[in-house]
């Protein structure tokens, strides 16, 4: 079955900021997130729960995890998908610690689309992953 106008173009604006952040996967937060998103790390931790706003989310949980590579980043998508607001996003991502030991994740990303933006969305990922890069390397 096709794909809606709006579902077409949602994907499209997803599909955009994943590609320009290919090599820095923090700007396809600035460039497609809403300011005041409602963004979930699902999950068990000190991470895991709703942030409300960007500020919210980099400032206790992706500022610590980004603060210990070496370089930025880096993202493949496996696959994006759309059903009416919501567009689904598998993503890999990897980088260098500061330590010289690479870091590896994986994402499964809900995201509701409103005006060509994330406005709200769940995150599912390897959080052992996130807690051991924050335990190991010190700052």
């Amino acid at each position: 079955m096709p794909y809606s106008p709006q579902e077409e173009a949602n994907l499209l604006a997803v599909r955009e900021g994943l590609e320009n952040a290919s090599k820095d996967f923090t700007k396809f937060f600035e460039s497609t997130f809403a300011p005041d998103v409602k963004w979930t790390i699902a999950g068990h931790g000190p991470v895991a729960r709703t942030y409300n706003g960007l500020k919210d989310l980099f400032d206790n949980a992706e500022e610590a995890l980004f603060a210990r590579f070496a370089e930025p980043l880096a993202i493949s998508t496996e696959g994006v998908w759309a059903d009416g607001d919501e567009v689904f996003a598998r993503i890999k991502s990897s980088s260098k610690a500061i330590d010289g030991e690479p870091y590896r994740n994986e994402y499964m990303y809900i995201m509701k689309m409103q005006d060509n933006k994330v406005v709200s969305g769940i995150e599912w990922l390897d959080l052992n992953a996130y807690y051991e890069i924050i335990g190991r390397v010190k700052l």
